[in-house]
């Protein structure tokens, strides 16, 4: 339909000017988009319609402008900062682009019609994986809960730790340091004028560090450490240390509610895969597939392979 294939368009023109990565990350959105247009193709066409533009006598609705508009994912419509009298503009420019190209007769072209066949195959085949599996193959809450069941280190939250530190240069100004701490100053206090760490300011505020996302050595360090305690000096690549762990939070293994879109996820591009391969292999087992072997390109083995060539000189 006509409106469909104005949407498409336009998406062409963005391809040209943001590269096929940026179409890759909205595949979905895409294909929302084709969902709403197909809706609204519908409508009936003896419907009035304002128009807004002609272009050679070819009329540009205000009604399919806003359908546009209103479908366009936001990654698109940020190419647009004037809104719909952009999107107005690019597609007068798509339309005489359109037209000169009827004149030259690429419509009719055979490499064209080859094009538009390929591209109508894989819309096909898009379209039938969407309807057939995405649309149809979901996780049920029985295979939710075997999945958190089965593998509760997966929906653990880790040991954790909330602490602080104080970092210096030198040993000397770390027992400077660790000395003012023992005499009863504030951690932080101390941390904003001593610590020649970036997060001084902050008063050497860490925030929350996970078991095993540290090196082991310091690791121990804070996870002995009771809350409300500071350590002794520590050494490391960046300094000599003093540390105040604030927090000490045990592991939690989440409810299942907290963790079901995670574990859906998870499941679902499985189930989708094999809700595909069982789908060829119903299609081939009702299907007459001959593979005419001696027509196939012969296989070519590297030269390295070749029984007898070692790449070196040949022995007597």
């Amino acid at each position: 339909m006509k409106k469909r294939a104005i949407l498409w368009s336009v998406v062409l023109v963005l391809i040209l000017s943001l590269g096929w990565g940026a179409l890759a990350q909205e595949t979905q959105e895409v294909q929302e988009t084709q969902e709403v247009q197909e809706t609204q193709e519908v409508q009936e066409e003896s419907s009035e319609k304002t128009v807004v533009a002609e272009v050679n006598g070819e009329p540009i609705y205000l009604e399919d402008l806003q359908e546009i508009w209103d479908a366009l994912p936001e990654v698109y419509r940020v190419q647009f900062p004037g809104g719909i009298k952009d999107l107005l503009e690019q597609l007068i420019r798509e339309t005489l682009l359109a037209q000169q190209a009827k004149k030259l007769g690429l419509e009719d072209d055979p490499v064209i019609q080859k094009r538009l066949e390929d591209i109508k195959r894989q819309l096909l085949v898009q379209e039938l994986i969407k309807r057939e599996i995405i649309d149809k193959v979901q996780v049920t809450d029985e295979e939710i809960e075997k999945e958190y069941t089965s593998n509760p280190s997966l929906y653990t939250e880790p040991e954790q730790v909330k602490a602080k530190h104080i970092m210096t240069s030198t040993e000397e100004k770390a027992q400077e340091v660790l000395q003012e701490l023992q005499s009863g100053r504030p951690f932080e206090e101390v941390a904003m004028e001593k610590s020649e760490s970036p997060d001084a300011r902050q008063g050497g505020e860490m925030g929350y560090l996970k078991r095993g996302d540290l090196d082991p050595d310091l690791e121990k360090v804070l996870f002995d450490l009771a809350p409300g305690k500071f350590s002794d000096i520590v050494e490391t690549s960046y300094g000599f240390h003093i540390f105040l762990v604030e927090e000490h939070i045990d592991p939690r293994l989440k409810e299942v509610d907290e963790v079901k879109g995670e574990i859906s996820n998870r499941l679902l591009p499985q189930k989708q895969q094999e809700a595909f391969e069982k789908l060829i292999e119903e299609l081939k087992s009702q299907a007459e597939i001959a593979i005419i072997e001696e027509n196939l390109p012969k296989e070519t083995t590297p030269q390295s392979e070749i029984p007898g060539e070692t790449g070196g000189e040949s022995q007597p």
